[in-house]
């Protein structure tokens, strides 16, 4: 059952995003939410993340997320731990690929939620540099 609630997480976020649903997008974030790795060394929390998805899901900036390479590296009751790839597809045509562990846990409303995700590389690639 792990796998199928981390497939319908990654699935629901992917969707909140296509659909630009701020609301429902930002309901699979813990309030608690620690995000590291970030380029300039900075910790996200629970604003810094409304604030970045507003901007992204408002201005139509972020286009899609997809999945990829999952790789479920911890099941335990409320919390699952896991590898994947997200890719970032963004309205100008770049697609920012990110290889990242997060951390799922089944809040007190039985509602599975990221409490912490670490972002180990990520790369742009712009589609006009390809071309």
């Amino acid at each position: 059952m792990s796998k199928l609630n981390i497939e319908k997480w990654l699935s629901d976020l992917s969707e909140t995003a296509k659909n630009h649903d701020f609301k429902k997008h930002m309901d699979l974030i813990s309030k608690n939410i620690s995000t590291y790795g970030m380029p300039n060394g900075q910790i996200l929390n629970y604003e810094d993340w409304q604030t970045r998805r507003k901007n992204e899901l408002q201005s139509g900036l972020l286009k899609n997320l997809r999945y990829d390479k999952l790789c479920i590296k911890n099941i335990g009751l409320n919390r699952l731990t896991f590898k994947v790839e997200e890719v970032m597809d963004a309205l100008n045509g770049d697609h920012v690929i990110i290889h990242k562990n997060v951390i799922l846990e089944q809040e007190s409303d039985n509602k599975w939620r990221m409490v912490e995700e670490s972002i180990k590389d990520w790369k742009v690639l712009n589609i006009n540099n390809l071309i």
